[in-house]
């Protein structure tokens, strides 16, 4: 299995709707401090998908090669 090219593909559709999605909560009618904590738990929800995306990836590596 290719799990760059599944990893890359997955993180580009997430990344893709994380950033329409922090644009709509920018545009909203929300408190700006809602605003920000809601932003904030996107791009960390980015950032640990990124994480499981390299544990992953990691992980598969290994096993293909007999090591760990």
């Amino acid at each position: 299995m290719d799990t760059v090219l599944v990893g890359g593909f997955v993180f580009l559709v997430a990344a893709g709707a994380i950033f329409l999605a922090i644009d709509k909560v920018g545009k909203s009618e929300m408190r700006d401090r809602k605003k920000r904590l809601l932003t904030y738990a996107l791009l960390g929800g980015l950032i640990v998908l990124t994480i499981g995306i390299f544990h992953w990836h990691r992980a598969v590596w290994l096993a293909e090669r007999g090591i760990g």
